[in-house]
């Protein structure tokens, strides 16, 4: 049975990045661990549009996704989540299947990853599988971003395919996307594709890293009875 992807993405709001990154911590990790669906890997977007943060948990099938999502605690959980994030979304993603081998593999402290998304045109669909796995992902492995995971959406909002590329840090992306080779490719995906979009990302526990550097003192000051009066109750 293939592994699928839920993808929850946010805005944190603007003003609340103390107690965000307190809620994180002491409330949504360990209630998506609590309900199956624990969370294998945040990010944070340096480069590129949509929201800044996007989450990603792993399960085994989507019977296991819905179980979670109809489970109460997640939902009294997300309403008081709602206080401090804007621009919440949610989808589920399968594998894609133009990927020639499984490469998937949770991703290492340190490296940025480069997204790429779209829609396949109408009609397009048997020209775009040949061009995904014979043009794209040879080509995005020859400039140094080659795919290790690429999804297709099942359900919810966003792009219809997402392709993953990691990389050790952010010269290496930058050297890649120079490469005339790229804008060759991508001029001829666009004759197949539609909405195409792309991004620059860190991992999320640098985000709160840098946050807890800036904001250190006000995070450790924000008490229960302060998270209380904001988000409702808290590992209760």
């Amino acid at each position: 049975m293939e592994t699928i992807k839920f993808v929850q993405t946010w805005n944190p709001v603007a003003g609340r990045k103390q107690e965000y990154g307190t809620f994180i911590t002491n409330e949504f990790q360990p209630r998506m661990k609590a309900l199956g669906l624990e969370v294998v890997s945040g990010w944070y977007t340096l480069v590129g549009g949509g929201p800044r943060i996007v989450v990603e948990s792993l399960a085994e099938s989507m019977d296991r996704v819905e179980n979670a999502l109809d489970d109460e605690s997640y939902h009294e959980m997300l309403d008081r989540f709602m206080n401090l994030v804007t621009h919440y979304a949610s989808c589920v993603q399968r594998p894609a299947k133009w990927m020639t081998m499984n490469r998937q593999r949770l991703p290492s402290p340190q490296e940025v990853r480069y997204v790429q998304a779209w829609d396949v045109l109408p009609g397009q669909q048997e020209t775009y599988k040949h061009f995904a796995r014979d043009v794209y992902l040879p080509q995005m492995e020859a400039i140094g971003l080659g795919v290790t995971a690429g999804w297709h959406l099942m359900c919810g909002s966003g792009r219809q395919v997402v392709s993953e590329a990691p990389a050790s840090n952010l010269a290496g992306v930058a050297k890649a996307l120079s490469d005339e080779r790229f804008m060759r490719m991508i001029i001829r995906m666009e004759e197949l594709v539609t909405r195409y979009e792309s991004r620059v990302m860190t991992r999320h526990r640098i985000y709160l890293d840098i946050l807890h550097d800036i904001h250190g003192r006000a995070i450790r000051s924000v008490t229960p009875d302060a998270m209380h009066s904001m988000v409702g109750p808290i590992d209760e």
